[in-house]
């Protein structure tokens, strides 16, 4: 059994945490031994991956893992974006309680981004990505938020196996935020899998892997909410402690990616990871 890395969540990056708050919070992240760093073209409206690519450039490259993901373009970013983000960080910062009409908002059609799977938009997407972080090339790149009935597969599949041969990835893989065994299936058939990594939330799902896809190289994410609904309905699985070595356990589970961005929150999964490892 292998005990996942821990991994540092941007997504909230420019968009409920500042630029300030976010690039701290990276700081404490390194500092305390994170080396897997997961973001989007998309995260922040497009602004996430340059506060993750200025934090990371005082670390050495090659100790660090960066993923990034393509297929979800951000909207266009504008003055007026950029003041509507303050203010809502503003109102949430002195009024949590607007949190729901502040995500209504920020979910109306004019806020919301783009998914294509179109190449030529996807490797503008990419260069942008290496120019905002900084780098030469991608750890892990995603496809963002993966669909079986999206037509276009073989295509970003055949791309993906370019970047990896001219270097500019060393992996490719896909965001799978449906139904899990679905999306395996359907990749597998594409003869996609073999060579992929795929990102999934931690789920019921995951933790019962049937073991024709124990091989899958797998990122989880967003353990939190999946611990909460542990706890309501009396499961065991209520601490990083414990989920930590049960991801281990079912499944080849790389990284499991957290959001951290208060000091004491950061300290807790660190201790917690720490000492599965």
């Amino acid at each position: 059994m292998t005990i996942p890395a821990l991994g540092f969540g941007t997504a909230a990056i420019m968009g409920r945490v500042s630029r300030r708050a976010g690039t701290a919070a990276l700081e404490r992240a390194l500092a305390a031994g994170v080396r897997h760093f997961d973001t989007a073209r998309s995260y922040g409206w497009g602004e996430a991956e340059r506060v993750v690519g200025n934090a990371l450039r005082k670390h050495r490259r090659e100790d660090l893992r960066i993923v990034t993901k393509c297929g979800i373009l951000p909207v266009r970013n504008t003055p007026l974006l950029g003041l509507a983000k303050s203010v809502a960080r503003s109102l949430l910062a002195f009024a949590p309680g607007l949190k729901a009409q502040v995500r209504r908002v920020a979910s109306s059609e004019s806020f919301q981004p783009v998914r294509t799977y179109e190449i030529e938009s996807l490797a503008g997407s990419l260069k942008t990505s290496l120019d905002e972080l900084g780098v030469s090339y991608i750890d892990d790149l995603l496809l963002h938020n993966f669909s079986p009935e999206r037509p276009g597969l073989e295509e970003v599949g055949a791309w993906f196996r370019d970047l990896q041969r001219s270097e500019t990835i060393r992996r490719f893989g896909f965001s799978v935020e449906g139904d899990l065994l679905q999306g395996l299936e359907h990749l597998a058939r594409k003869d996609l899998l073999a060579d992929a990594v795929v990102q999934v939330p931690v789920s019921d799902a995951l933790l019962a892997l049937p073991r024709e896809w124990r091989g899958v190289r797998f990122i989880a994410h967003s353990p939190f909410g999946f611990m909460r609904r542990q706890n309501d309905l009396g499961g065991q699985l209520t601490s990083l402690k414990a989920l930590l070595p049960a991801l281990g356990e079912a499944c080849r589970c790389e990284a499991l990616v957290c959001s951290m961005f208060g000091a004491d929150h950061l300290t807790d999964n660190v201790t917690a990871w720490k000492s599965c490892s």
